[in-house]
């Protein structure tokens, strides 16, 4: 069976991409830097053969020779910066879709919170490629050229630019160690602030309605002051250190121009050296200098990449990659075990099984932590059985190809989420049904004439959860999501919880709907005005499957007996 790509493989795949793209930076690199020993030599040749000849003509020559030099270094410079964004974008091209589909996988084990960051990473990544950081350890790797030049024109330049180097080093390696601690705690009390107040305006209403603004606002503020009071402490160290570095940067100017006039004076160098030292010494300390940022700049790198491994590690899933159409609603389970991902030994639904053929109703009921959500789950796909396995039509509903197990199966959540979008869209699963589609299901759902209210009918934008609307609305619209098209399977967890009585018929009438079109139809519910339509039942009980079977027996096996009155007992006795 042919599987999706691994994502883990295809950042694997990427890095060695990177490589070789780093290779053909490094190489048009090294020209750039060695076309950057033209300005040193033009200004060799003006004081040694142009001052003492007074040639205009040597001149004219040098001066050509030089900006010929320096477009070539300019074209192949724009070349370097050119290959740094075709990997940055290269990279977004192979990794976004996989990081996305495995960012997805990863947080239905481990939540949203542990791959909300993912596509953020993939950005940090791109403008780190982009940004022109992997031109550092190439310049680096150059350093020793201009520092042979710099003992070629006299040695005394060549160890105080060697001695420079040391120091810029030394500065930002001390600049990296100083600020980690700092820096480390004001990004995480600044991310803690940035929690507490998205927490606050997920739950306004709930705030507002009793009185806790103030207080929260008083805790808020407190957290922020305790987040501006860390990251100050790291930003005055880290202003301090950039001082400090700039002045050591002028102290080495300093020291090569006082240098180089001590040497002409005491005639060992030609005055010609003054200016080509000077340049030479320059561009030996500029990726020195660069060495804090950049650094810094790779350790976040190297962090994003180990989150993207993770992630990528995390997210990989079996599931095919070969659509199968999903012709009939027949549903079995078979031993079916599960465990939630760190939830201990315990499992949480243990040797379910059960069959339904086509058009089938069955309600799952028991108790607040029976395992009824967690099965519904498992029935869609979004868990992977720890042990059995659950079947639609002959094929796993976990390892089935996603798209084409998406279009046969309709699926209410016990909280249903509407995305941000149009209800038409919403409805249509931001596919490629028409409107009519669209149309049907919404009166399938009976929320036809609802939608029709709407300030701008099935074209009204919803905001993120479907803000505005009521729960009834949105769970109603959601509803129709899940029967657009022609389901095989449907799943409702809880679907009237939110629902008047008008909003329960409407289900009601949705459900025999899809039933009579051949869907088979699961139903958590507690309301028995719903699970009165069900051929079968099925009770659960911590995890465990008490008891499956035609609604009437399981029913009469719920329904308590009434004890017989004294005289009857009397009469059987005798």
């Amino acid at each position: 069976m042919m599987r999706r790509a691994d994502p883990a493989g295809r950042l694997d795949e990427t890095l060695r991409d990177l490589l070789r793209g780093g290779v053909a930076a490094g190489a048009v690199g090294f020209f750039v830097n060695l076309l950057h020993l033209g300005l040193p030599l033009f200004t060799i040749q003006v004081y040694s053969r142009v001052l003492s000849s007074g040639s205009v003509e040597t001149l004219t020559a040098l001066a050509i020779l030089a900006l010929t030099l320096l477009a070539f270094q300019t074209l192949l410079d724009v070349m370097r910066q050119r290959i740094f964004v075709i990997l940055a974008n290269r990279t977004v091209a192979r990794l976004g879709k996989p990081v996305f589909e495995a960012a997805i996988e990863s947080s239905l084990t481990k939540g949203p919170q542990a791959a909300s960051g993912a596509m953020q990473d993939v950005s940090e990544l791109r403008a780190f490629l982009a940004g022109g950081a992997l031109a550092l350890p190439l310049d680096l790797a150059f350093a020793p050229v201009f520092l042979l030049a710099l003992f070629l024109l006299h040695p005394v330049y060549g160890f105080v630019g060697l001695g420079g180097a040391l120091a810029l080093a030394a500065a930002a390696i001390a600049t990296e160690l100083l600020l980690r601690g700092p820096s480390k705690e004001g990004t995480q009390a600044t991310a803690r602030v940035n929690g507490e107040t998205a927490e606050a305006i997920r739950h306004a209403e709930l705030i507002t309605s009793m009185g806790m603004l103030p207080a929260l606002a008083r805790r808020w503020r407190a957290a922020q002051n305790r987040a501006i009071e860390m990251s100050e402490r790291g930003a005055k160290l880290a202003r301090l250190l950039s001082t400090l570095t700039r002045t050591l940067r002028v102290v080495l100017q300093i020291a090569v121009i006082g240098s180089a006039a001590y040497l002409v004076i005491e005639d060992r160098v030609s005055a010609s050296t003054i200016f080509a030292a000077t340049v030479l010494t320059g561009r030996l300390l500029l990726p020195f200098e660069q060495t804090a940022s950049g650094w810094k700049q790779w350790l976040e790198a190297r962090a994003v990449l180990d989150r993207l491994k993770g992630v990528t590690r995390d997210g990989v899933a079996a599931r095919s990659v070969t659509p199968v159409e999903i012709e009939s609603g027949r549903l079995v389970a078979e031993r079916l075990s599960y465990f939630a991902p760190g939830g201990g030994s315990r499992p949480v639904l243990q040797n379910i099984n059960f069959s339904l053929e086509s058009g089938m109703m069955m309600g799952v009921i028991g108790p607040s932590g029976a395992g009824k959500s967690s099965l519904s789950r498992l029935i869609v796909g979004i868990a992977q059985p720890s042990a059995g396995g659950l079947y639609l039509d002959g094929q796993s509903t976990f390892a089935h190809e996603r798209e084409s197990f998406g279009r046969a199966v309709g699926y209410l959540p016990q909280e249903p989420t509407l995305l941000t979008g149009t209800v038409r869209d919403n409805i249509a699963r931001f596919g490629d049904h028409d409107m009519a589609a669209v149309v049907r299901a919404a009166r399938s759902a009976g929320v036809h004439e609802l939608i029709g209210s709407l300030p701008q009918g099935y074209a009204t934008p919803l905001g993120s959860g479907g803000h505005p609307l009521s729960g009834g609305q949105r769970q109603r619209i959601a509803l129709a999501r899940a029967l657009i098209g022609t389901p095989r399977l449907i799943v409702l967890d809880e679907p009237n919880s939110n629902l008047d009585a008008e909003g329960e018929a409407a289900l009601v009438a949705a459900i025999e709907t899809a039933r009579a079109a051949g869907a088979t139809v699961v139903v958590v519910a507690q309301r028995m005005s719903i699970l009165n339509r069900a051929d079968r039942l099925l009770r659960l009980q911590d995890g465990a499957m008490v008891q499956f079977g035609p609604r009437e027996e399981v029913m009469q096996a719920l329904t308590p007996q009434r004890p017989l009155p004294p005289r009857r007992r009397r009469e059987i006795a005798s």
